[in-house]
């Protein structure tokens, strides 16, 4: 079997998806903090480079990457381009997601596609695109968001959707994960339950949040730094791979 390799270059690097907001842009400072060099990716200008400048002011070191992953030309020119200038990806985050409400004027298959497309084939292009520079530095971290979601369901049709392609990251994991288990490559899930951010605060309110957290059998929503310790401790673990961290606030003791 393999060992994970010393890598030569002293900078590490973490490629965050979806990172312009919410538990992505948790990762991506806490990552920076930790010392690596994070490419904050986002569909749109401006989010990311909110992140980018976040991380240089704390003293951190990041650049802004567009793409619509769900594109694999945009995903491979952003992968390529990041080796090119870095020599090599160590930790993948496949956080970028889609999710309700469904736009009215948006009809329910072309939802269906849109909503696999980002939180499905996204994860898997962006899995694929790092995968080979990952094996031949000997070393890599992927760890795939999902949702509680995933394992729960929703019957209301707008979330059909998002839980069948959060559903669909438990089989790319484990394939993945016995793809590279040789090569010092883990893959790993984390599936939140549901997650105070900002990006809730905008689109609920405090007071539908507070209804939302009393659902938790914890009594209170989660934080993104919740998510955060759960992807470091993987990042920091090289003998887990295939498995799920679930980060629910007790969900499955009372089901």
């Amino acid at each position: 079997m393999l060992q994970e390799k010393e890598r030569e270059s002293t900078s590490q690097t973490a490629l965050v998806t979806g990172a312009g907001q919410g538990i992505g842009r948790a990762l991506a400072l806490s990552l920076a903090a930790r010392g690596y060099v994070v490419f904050v990716n986002d569909v749109g200008a401006g989010r990311a480079d909110q992140v980018v400048a976040e991380v240089l002011r704390a003293g951190g070191e990041a650049y802004s990457k567009y793409a619509d992953i769900s594109d694999s030309v945009a995903v491979n020119n952003m992968v390529d381009g990041i080796i090119k200038e870095f020599g090599h990806i160590d930790i993948l985050v496949n956080n970028a997601r889609a999710e309700p409400p469904r736009p009215e004027s948006l009809p329910h298959e072309e939802w269906w596609d849109r909503i696999f497309a980002v939180n499905l084939k996204g994860a898997y292009l962006c899995s694929m695109a790092c995968f080979e520079n990952m094996k031949e530095q000997g070393f890599g971290r992927i760890v795939n968001i999902s949702s509680i979601q995933a394992y729960a369901g929703k019957a209301e049709d707008d979330w059909i959707a998002y839980s069948s392609a959060k559903s669909g990251l438990q089989g790319l994991t484990r394939s993945l994960a016995k793809r590279g288990m040789t090569s010092g490559i883990t893959v790993n899930i984390v599936a939140p339950d549901y997650i105070e951010t900002e990006v809730m605060e905008k689109r609920w309110g405090r007071v539908k949040m507070a209804q939302y957290a009393q659902s938790v059998p914890m009594g209170r929503g989660g934080k993104p730094d919740d998510v955060v310790k759960a992807v470091l401790f993987l990042v920091d673990s090289g003998f887990i791979t295939g498995e799920t961290i679930f980060v629910n606030g007790g969900r499955f003791v009372l089901s």
